[in-house]
């Protein structure tokens, strides 16, 4: 982001509460759309499920967020809701439904009902353009929206957005409707083939460039990633849509090291500082640096795919993993701010998890979560002795 735009993020979080009380809007959360089956249609499926993370491996201090993820955790049995005459409003299309209230899950999961995470999802613009009469609306009959602040994320759009596609077909069974998917205006080109992956075109989208639009009947899936945890079942269902729309060929067409260093040295923050140093321990042990600004999202299928240890600086390019099909090891190199999404995912597919304490430069000790590291080499050492035990480095 931006500076301008962090400044007005945080502005609209501020402001967000005193807005909604004095326009009085109120917001329908996960929680209502189950408890008003008399307002909207709600379809629950699957079951719930039950998270109890192993401790994770680690040389030096296990960041806060992981320890704190390691409880076991329940998450509840997901749905998907019908919204009759609802309306998406604003650049990042949130949901209203006909009596105006905020509908939460077509922005992000949040992390309680109304926690600084939500409050961060909605602009104060998209409130008032809904108040706004004079504005053209659109019309749409069946529609389910993919967009929010944040669908261009590479780490939310696979675990946020396409892991509710699972929802969407299972109302399509169940009424027969197909609802057209909503997606970002210029999408990127990952956003683009993932959805064709998951067996979607870009005749089955529209993409939103709209102000505000009523739609006849809204469709919303859950989220399956309640704050940091994901829900088992919803990642393997990606996985398995995913690999079963894959080719033997699509992911042999290159040859990549099977001992994989993600370089984060072209990416805005967390890079590391003494790279080069690492790579001299790494090389001869037959790692490969790749940076992934410079793949195609085919190659990094490719590449995870095959591949049986992968290291790199926390970082979004972890999401790949979920490609992986050879059980690798997976090494995180941390600063104590970092978030648990890996960890997490590691633990969900059975992957053997480090994470490897980094020091941040100039003697930083506030909290900087995208704050460049330094790799202390003697922990880079020790972890290659430990592994050299169970894999043959």
């Amino acid at each position: 982001m931006t500076l301008t735009l962090l400044r007005r993020h945080k502005r609209d979080k501020l402001l967000l509460p005193i807005v909604l009380k004095l326009i009085n809007l109120k917001i329908i959360t996960h929680k209502q759309l189950l408890i008003y089956p008399e307002n909207y249609l709600t379809l629950p499926f699957s079951s719930e499920e039950y998270i109890s993370p192993s401790k994770p491996n680690n040389i030096g201090e296990i960041p806060e967020a992981i320890k704190i993820t390691s409880a076991t955790y329940t998450i509840n049995k997901p749905f998907v809701s019908e919204i009759e005459n609802a309306q998406l409003v604003g650049s990042k299309a949130v949901g209203f439904d006909k009596a105006g209230n905020i509908i939460a899950e077509t922005t992000l999961p949040p992390l309680g009902d109304l926690s600084p995470r939500f409050q961060g999802s909605i602009s104060l613009q998209s409130l008032f353009i809904k108040k706004f009469p004079g504005l053209e609306t659109h019309r749409l009959d069946t529609a389910c929206s993919l967009v929010s602040s944040w669908s261009k994320s590479y780490y939310h759009w696979f675990l946020d957005f396409l892991t509710r596609i699972e929802g969407l077909e299972y109302y399509q069974k169940q009424t027969g409707g197909k609802p057209l998917l909503i997606i970002d205006s210029n999408p990127t080109s990952w956003q683009i083939q993932s959805l064709k992956l998951l067996g979607y075109s870009l005749d089955d989208c529209i993409q939103w460039d709209k102000t505000k639009v009523t739609v006849n009947k809204l469709v919303v899936p859950a989220f399956r990633q309640p704050g940091n945890w994901v829900s088992p079942s919803a990642l393997h269902w990606l996985r398995q849509r995913i690999f079963s729309n894959l080719s033997t060929t699509d992911l042999n067409q290159h040859s990549f090291s099977k001992r994989v260093y993600i370089s984060r040295s072209q990416a805005s923050g967390r890079r590391v500082i003494n790279e080069d140093e690492v790579m001299q321990i790494l090389a001869p042990h037959g790692f490969v640096s790749y940076s992934l600004e410079t793949m195609s999202f085919m190659e990094q299928i490719q590449l995870f795919s095959s591949a049986e240890i992968i290291i790199g600086p926390h970082g979004a390019g972890f999401t790949n993993i979920i490609f992986s099909q050879k059980q690798p090891t997976v090494i995180e190199l941390v600063t104590p701010w970092v978030s648990p999404h890996y960890y997490l995912i590691s633990n969900l597919l059975d992957f053997p998890y480090w994470c490897v304490e980094c020091s941040q430069p100039y003697g930083q000790k506030i909290r900087q979560s995208r704050g460049d590291m330094i790799v202390d080499i003697n922990n880079l050492q020790i972890l290659l002795e430990r592994l050299s035990l169970t894999l043959k480095l």
